[in-house]
């Protein structure tokens, strides 16, 4: 009877102690994507043009977001992706047409295909947009101040000085040295100061 006790306390302090070790000794757990998945996130906004009328202006902005194979993989944002040559080369190759100097090249050409003198009047733009704050005048206004402040955007190795240069003397409110190379405000055209 004793002995039979004494087994029985054993194998309960036994099965106490694998209980708590399995308790402690938990195997890792893993949030685990397929490769090169990626998810995102779309929103839209809609506007009525008309309250009778069934037309609308609507704006949408898409975010994509890569995920890892791996939770235990946080090394840098994208980690040690190689490219092939090909793409490598075709992304080097093209130039990025949502850059700064390809849009005032555009406005630049618009100008001058409408007889105005193309950069001097973009320069005046520039700085009377620095000059009269656009930013609280809705969305066309901020659309307005992101375009015409080039300190806005990363600096562009093949974009000229001459553009901060027309942004600097807005912000000390002397656009008049502009006034002789372009005589009509572009901004005059859109929009008024009071």
């Amino acid at each position: 009877m004793w002995i039979l006790s004494c087994f029985i306390v054993i194998y309960s302090l036994n099965v106490a102690v694998q209980g708590l070790q399995a308790q402690h000794n938990r195997q890792r757990r893993y949030l685990v994507f397929t490769p090169f998945t990626q998810w995102g996130v779309f929103a839209t906004v809609a506007v009525p043009l008309d309250t009778e009328a069934t037309v609308s202006v609507a704006w949408f902005f898409e975010a994509n977001y890569y995920t890892v194979d791996n939770a235990t993989w946080y090394q840098p944002l994208l980690g040690d992706v190689e490219i092939s040559k090909r793409e490598h080369r075709r992304s080097t190759d093209t130039e990025n047409i949502l850059s700064r100097k390809y849009f005032y090249t555009f406005i630049e050409n618009m100008l001058e295909n409408h007889g105005h003198p193309g950069q001097h009047c973009l320069l005046r733009a520039i700085c009377e947009n620095a000059t009269s704050h656009f930013l609280h005048n809705g969305i066309l206004g901020d659309l307005l101040h992101l375009l015409l402040t080039p300190s806005t955007s990363m600096s562009e190795d093949d974009i000229e000085d001459c553009y901060y240069e027309a942004e600097y003397w807005g912000l000390e409110d002397k656009c008049f040295y502009y006034e002789d190379a372009c005589s009509t405000s572009l901004l005059e055209y859109m929009s008024f100061t009071l």
